[in-house]
């Protein structure tokens, strides 16, 4: 075959090849221009199918939830791994391994010796507490004050509730150093929660000082039993924000019983090391990442987590793999990122910047990707609204010129952006822990739904096409980005 004809050949594979995955990402996803050659075999390999494939493991394998802490997440960080292992990189974590170690303390309720029986009859089982920051074991018999508190609760007498259990309900941020915990001194206290946000099992910080009062969550299914058995109303906590604050001293005598074991243990952070093709910037990199952890499991139910984030964490796995495919390889390292304890604070994130592996001087962006596998569905706005939207997060902010970028890419993947969840959403993924140190971040965020943080968050409903097309963009992004070098960071107005 002559040169000429081989140039022929080329250039109309090329282009065929452009034109079928241009067409393959349209539909709801307009695209505006092709994928750039140089990128279009890696860009390709990425695909719907995969995306179901390896959510599908994540999720229904044996994974349970992926709680930081537990063994499912364990199981997972060592799949993750295996997976960017077969895409050419390397591990970047500590000791020449995967992984990066991040310490903790873990709290575990033991349901079978917590509970609450009033008149000899257990009517709080032990499965519906929840671990807040006490460790150790609580039984006394005592009566029982209800207390449904506003953001001003009554003046009380100091001690008002020394030898009593204390049940109250009091919003989001609770706890028991409050200024009325620490001066009505009840015996023992349990802060009243939706069923949801009731864990059994957590990690927080080892730096965490402990409650010197004994205190549990309790749900508010049974803290709303505990009160009819005591005398009051069967939906004495179902109203949310009272106008007024309401409390009742009930003469009932409850039997109380609590034990919440401490233990510390290290979670790990997967890291990835993709070396760039070019030898003189090669020590420059570009971090991608997303958070691998969920809830886990809590109170005997999996919370499957697979919008959050196993939808993420699957567009990483595809990027690894279309970086590996790709024939033109990045001019700038990539490191790739799964981190735990997102659920918990971003605190695998806020680990990794306070001890980074590699230096964050030589971090040049920073590429965040969690749940953008759902559409977006509120009361007054229906899923089917959202098939090609996505929340564009932190590069306005940050800086246009990463930004600029993002949009550039986009017209060969076809997102519509929308822009009215940065300040609820800028500071609460992991990307915030990177911004703070100085870095150029994005954050693809499909936004939020019903599924939430709920054992709902199957995988029924999942968008896969918007996976991929997450996938698709951040492939573009970090392979420009590779090209272009570091970015102007602009000071947030």
């Amino acid at each position: 075959m002559g040169p000429s004809l081989k140039r022929f050949v080329f250039v109309t594979w090329t282009l065929l090849l452009a034109a079928a995955v241009a067409s393959a990402t349209e539909g709801a996803f307009r695209v505006v221009t092709a994928v750039p050659a140089e990128y279009s075999v890696g860009f390709s390999s990425i695909t719907e199918s995969d995306s179901e494939q390896v959510l599908r493991h994540l999720v229904e394998g044996d994974m349970a939830g992926r709680g930081t802490g537990q063994e499912g997440f364990l199981k997972a960080a060592k799949w993750f791994a295996s997976q960017l292992e077969g895409s050419g990189f390397q591990p970047a974590g500590e000791n020449g391994l995967w992984f990066q170690n991040v310490p903790f303390i873990k709290l575990l309720v033991h349901a079978d010796a917590c509970g609450v029986k009033v008149n000899g009859e257990e009517c709080v089982a032990g499965n519906s507490y929840g671990i807040s920051s006490f460790a150790g074991t609580f039984e006394n018999s005592v009566p029982v004050t209800f207390a449904k508190l506003t953001n001003s609760p009554p003046e009380i007498a100091d001690g008002q509730y020394a030898g009593r259990l204390l049940i109250v309900h009091a919003g989001r941020g609770f706890t028991a150093e409050d200024p009325f915990i620490l001066k009505g001194k009840p015996a023992c206290l349990l802060i009243v929660a939706d069923d949801g946000r009731v864990r059994n099992e957590a990690v927080n910080e080892s730096e965490q000082t402990p409650s010197t009062i004994p205190v549990a969550l309790i749900t508010r299914t049974a803290a709303n039993l505990l009160a009819t058995k005591c005398g009051a109303a069967a939906n004495f906590f179902d109203a949310e924000n009272p106008l007024a604050n309401l409390t009742l001293d009930s003469s009932q005598i409850a039997d109380c019983r609590l034990s919440i074991e401490r233990e510390s243990i290290d979670v790990p952070n997967v890291v990835g090391w993709y070396p760039g093709s070019d030898e003189t910037v090669r020590h420059e990199h570009l971090c991608i990442g997303a958070h691998l952890d969920h809830l886990g499991v809590q109170r005997g139910e999996v919370y499957p987590g697979a919008d959050d984030n196993g939808s993420g964490s699957t567009s990483l796995i595809q990027i690894a793999k279309a970086i590996h495919a790709n024939p033109l390889k990045p001019k700038r390292s990539v490191m790739i990122m799964a981190f735990c304890a997102e659920e918990r604070g971003l605190l695998g994130s806020k680990h990794y910047t306070a001890n980074p592996l590699r230096p964050l001087s030589d971090m040049i962006c920073m590429l965040n990707i969690d749940m953008i596998g759902r559409n977006e569905e509120t009361p007054e706005e229906p899923a089917a609204n959202n098939l090609n939207t996505i929340h564009l997060v932190g590069s306005k902010d940050h800086s246009i010129q990463l930004h600029q970028m993002v949009e550039k890419a986009n017209e060969s993947v076809g997102f519509v952006f929308e822009y009215d969840e940065e300040d609820r959403v800028d500071g609460r993924s992991d990307h915030a822990s990177f911004s703070e140190k100085g870095i150029p971040v994005t954050f693809l965020f499909g936004g939020f739904s019903p599924y939430y943080h709920q054992t709902s968050d199957t995988m029924d409903g999942i968008n896969f096409s918007k996976i991929a097309n997450a996938a698709r963009l951040n492939y573009l992004v970090l392979m420009l980005a590779s090209e272009h070098g570091r970015f102007q960071l602009d000071a947030k107005p």
